[in-house]
């Protein structure tokens, strides 16, 4: 059985069960957010752990893989300024219940588990990683130190500013992201001395493309984006022009495809979408990689089949740990 955490509207767990279905492999679908966990029993006793919803029930001990995309009690903007106590007290009941669950199946195959997904998603961990494996990672500096920052945009010209959170942000009734920008040394004129949060500052590198490299388990899917063809998106492509900015599939370099094995296995995790910048030399420069990053563009516009991957490897890493006794 396969148990896949997360919430009633992520399509990329669709994409991923539909593949499941096709191929009549069993799985229980644990959706965590507030409307479905309000439909959903959970019962820990002497005999074990067991859930149940309007879709089916399962017993945790028939678990042989996990895959999670959403860990704790998903809040839409719907509950996020709540200030009533009785959700509080239920979400973080909710919350500690769940975790205990996790700690029960840790014995069985996670594609990432959580303590590797937490640790890799940090993204100065993510700087020592890159750098152990020889790959480019442009010079950046975190600091709420202004003359820190002003030092840094002198000594490099261009330079964007990004956000270690990816949170979502309500303006205007609609959630929006905040997404990488280039800043001048007059932009953080405002910045005060005292009292600010840090920033951090990266290095601009000019881009011929960039690419959004996903790996599943030793499998690599490789797509170049032309963002340098959109105004719009040629900062940050995930403002998202896509009708003039073309996305292809490519076969990078074994060099490149040695360093992506190298960077996972440091990271100890089986899946990651990856950015890179390819600059005008044809230099590879490493920005990120997210343990849960999302993938149905790059399948529905390139024709690569990241869902059966991920649905094979639920279905194989499964089997290898219950041949390993785990």
């Amino acid at each position: 059985m396969i148990l896949i955490i997360a919430d009633k509207d992520d399509t990329h767990a669709d994409a991923v069960i539909e593949c499941l279905r096709k191929c009549n492999v069993r799985f229980f679908r644990l959706n965590v957010d507030v409307e479905s966990l309000r439909e959903t029993w959970l019962t820990r006793n002497n005999l074990g752990w067991n859930l149940r919803s309007r879709a089916g029930s399962l017993e945790l001990d028939s678990v042989c893989s996990v895959w999670c995309r959403k860990a704790s009690v998903h809040i839409d903007s719907s509950f996020r300024d709540t200030e009533d106590n009785g959700f509080r007290i239920w979400r973080g009941e909710w919350n500690r219940a769940l975790f205990g669950m996790y700690n029960y199946l840790s014995n069985v195959y996670w594609l990432n588990s959580l303590r590797n997904a937490t640790l890799a998603d940090n993204k100065f961990y993510q700087s020592i990683a890159a750098s152990s494996v020889d790959l480019n990672y442009p010079d950046f500096l975190t600091s709420n130190d202004k003359e820190q920052l002003d030092g840094f945009i002198r000594r490099h010209g261009d330079v964007v500013i990004k956000f270690l959170s990816q949170d979502m942000y309500e303006v205007d009734g609609e959630m929006k992201g905040i997404y990488v920008n280039k800043i001048k040394e007059k932009d953080i004129n405002a910045f005060e001395n005292i009292g600010e949060n840090p920033i951090t500052l990266q290095r601009y590198i000019d881009k011929k493309f960039e690419v959004r490299y996903t790996f599943v388990g030793g499998e690599h899917f490789v797509c170049r984006i032309d963002s340098q063809l959109s105004r719009r998106a040629s900062i940050d492509w995930r403002r998202y022009d896509l009708k003039n900015t073309p996305h292809t599939i490519i076969d990078p370099s074994e060099e490149i495809k040695q360093k992506v094995c190298a960077l996972m296995g440091y990271l100890s995790l089986d899946y990651g979408a990856l950015d890179f910048i390819v600059d005008k030399f044809d230099n590879w420069w490493f920005l990120e990689v997210n343990s849960t990053g999302q993938w149905l563009w790059i399948e529905d516009l390139c024709g690569l089949n990241i869902s059966d991957a991920i649905a094979m490897r639920l279905v194989y890493g499964g089997r290898d740990s219950l041949r390993s006794g785990r």
